[in-house]
């Protein structure tokens, strides 16, 4: 269990980074896709809320110090997220292709109605006001679009101790 949490970690703490500094080059009007957030909840579903929730803290304070957002912004956003998509853990039947898309099209617009909130609560006028914009849309469909894809690469090399798994 420790190591598959220091993997997830340093997964999600890499892909942060390369998030910030690499995928403007496939961004769609501005826009790319939130690549932690579909592993984020890849490993939730898979490992529970308390993984999830780790995986996202970490996640989100690399955001926040690669991002003039304030500190602790991101973290509270993935700590949040993380838990609440680590509640499907054990509680459905994993399809590749509808569930992912579901579980990630609900993190999504859970993403962004949180940050709408926590910036609204703090006074951060230009995240609240892009909730339900047309980059929400396009954001909501680039992951909805990668999220089987990136379930089905987890998958393939995620462990194989898992329950219910047949070679």
């Amino acid at each position: 269990m420790q190591r598959s949490l220091l993997l997830s970690v340093a997964l999600v703490a890499a892909l942060a980074i390369a998030q910030t500094v690499f995928l403007d080059i496939i961004a769609i009007a501005g826009v790319s896709p939130d690549l932690v957030l579909l592993v984020m909840i890849h490993v939730a579903q898979k490992q529970g809320a308390m993984h999830g929730q780790l995986t996202g803290l970490c996640a989100g304070l690399v955001e926040d110090l690669t991002s003039l957002a304030p500190l602790g912004f991101h973290s509270l956003l993935r700590l949040t997220i993380g838990f609440l998509g680590g509640l499907s853990h054990n509680k459905m039947f994993v399809d590749p292709i509808f569930v992912p898309i579901i579980l990630v099209g609900v993190a999504t617009v859970l993403k962004w109605l949180i940050a709408g909130l926590i910036a609204g609560v703090f006074g951060v006028d230009t995240v609240a006001t892009a909730v339900f914009s047309r980059t929400f849309f396009i954001e909501l469909g680039y992951n909805a679009v990668l999220a089987p894809l990136v379930f089905a690469a987890l998958n393939a090399v995620g462990p194989r101790s898992q329950r219910g798994y047949r070679p």
